[in-house]
């Protein structure tokens, strides 16, 4: 059977080979499903890469993993990046994707499969190849965040999972009582975060100047995340600003898709924000705080040493199931790190624009509780691991292919 390929019509099949052939490399199918796991999974695959020139590697992501080398055969990203409501409506082309890629390894036998993050879709995918027996390994990189949730998945994950890769430190503990092998490699944020120019420079190349005090603005990538956060961050920025008439306020440019909304929102705001292009590392590098919504962000600008607020909105029935499911006491995984609340975080009523100015203000005029704020962020990276964590995972890859 021929599996269906869009991305790559024109392309040459690989050519069929028994799994461990050693006139190849290794060929490994990689899955991600969002812009986070997109990113992460292509540094992956450039390190496997580096390692085994000859390997064979497909993928169902993103751009990213396409242009790291991977051959792609279903863009999940693109529908990754439109909200829940979306998403439902691409429900039967999911399942499609879903098995197609059952049917992809089971006629060509890749050695392994590598699951990045994504947990709805790559679970439930580790369980069916599993189910039908499939001679392949499965291998899981950015484990779910089942630790947030109770461990009820745990004993799903360690009898479908061949060898998970963890990336924050308290991963490794959490999976101790399972028989399934665990490696901690450090968090590939790590790798991104260098930021070539000073500080003042970047503050000149996004119009701010280099003693104005700067606000970043991260509400997020998603439509719902932007929707439901900029809005209440911009209201924010409006109070900060009478305060602290100083102040500068950045963000990035949104995608496309979401760029008139945001420019409307803007447009309607009582405070003038600039949006650029530059990276979220400059961004972050240039501002003196960060409001940004609860996820990878927040570690981010953790290990960049920036203070923060952390919000995050959803709809209130997600909001209901959560608070029945979760486990932890905090939603920013900075504070889950650090085991306390060192950064504050305001959470669906509670995030509204008073509570999210007065926490800023606190940070912008009390440089005593700024001081050690930074202190307490420098704890969180050094908890986090050191540099090279996609260059550890990409060995974690290919000895596991060694292991019977």
């Amino acid at each position: 059977m021929k599996i269906p390929n869009p991305k790559s019509q024109n392309k040459e099949d690989p050519p069929t080979r028994e799994s461990g052939d050693s006139a190849h490399g290794p060929r490994l199918l990689v899955v991600a499903g969002e812009v986070s796991g997109d990113k992460h999974a292509a540094k992956l695959i450039a390190e496997i890469r580096k390692r085994e020139p000859r390997a064979e590697i497909c993928a169902a992501g993103g751009d990213a993993m396409e242009e790291a080398g991977a051959r792609l055969l279903y863009n999940l990203v693109d529908m990754a990046v439109l909200g829940s409501v979306e998403v439902l409506r691409n429900y039967v082309k999911l399942r499609r994707i879903f098995y197609s890629l059952l049917s992809f390894i089971g006629e060509r036998k890749p050695d392994a499969v590598v699951l990045v993050d994504y947990p709805g879709f790559n679970i439930r995918l580790a369980k069916k190849i599993k189910q039908r027996r499939l001679p392949v390994r499965v291998i899981y990189y950015i484990s779910p965040q089942v630790w947030a949730w109770g461990t009820r998945r745990k004993k799903t994950i360690s009898r479908n999972i061949d060898r998970m890769i963890v990336i924050l430190p308290f991963e490794k503990g959490f999976y101790a009582d399972t028989a399934l092998p665990v490696e901690f490699v450090g968090h590939p944020v790590l790798d991104d975060l260098k930021v070539e120019t000073s500080r003042g420079e970047s503050c000149r190349r996004m119009g701010a100047g280099p003693h104005e005090r700067v606000v970043a603005l991260l509400p997020g990538s998603r439509w719902n995340e932007i929707r439901r956060h900029l809005p209440v961050m911009l209201a924010a920025a409006a109070l900060m600003k009478r305060t602290m008439p100083e102040l500068q306020f950045i963000m990035r440019e949104p995608p496309y898709a979401f760029l008139r909304f945001t420019e409307n929102a803007i447009a309607r705001s009582a405070v003038p924000v600039r949006t650029v292009r530059e990276s979220i590392y400059e961004i972050i590098h240039a501002s003196d705080i960060v409001l940004v919504a609860s996820g990878t962000a927040t570690l981010e600008t953790a290990c960049m040493l920036k203070p923060m607020v952390i919000m995050y909105k959803v709809a209130w029935p997600t909001y209901f199931l959560g608070r029945m499911l979760v486990k932890l006491p905090y939603i920013g995984l900075v504070n889950v790190i650090a085991g306390r609340k060192i950064m504050p975080e305001f959470i669906q009523r509670d995030a509204a624009p008073e509570r999210i100015a007065a926490a800023s203000l606190d940070f912008l005029t009390d440089d005593a509780r700024y001081l050690a704020a930074v202190e307490a962020l420098r704890a969180v990276r050094a908890r986090v691991g050191e540099e090279g964590a996609s260059a550890r995972a990409a060995d974690a890859v290919l000895s596991a292919l060694k292991t019977v």
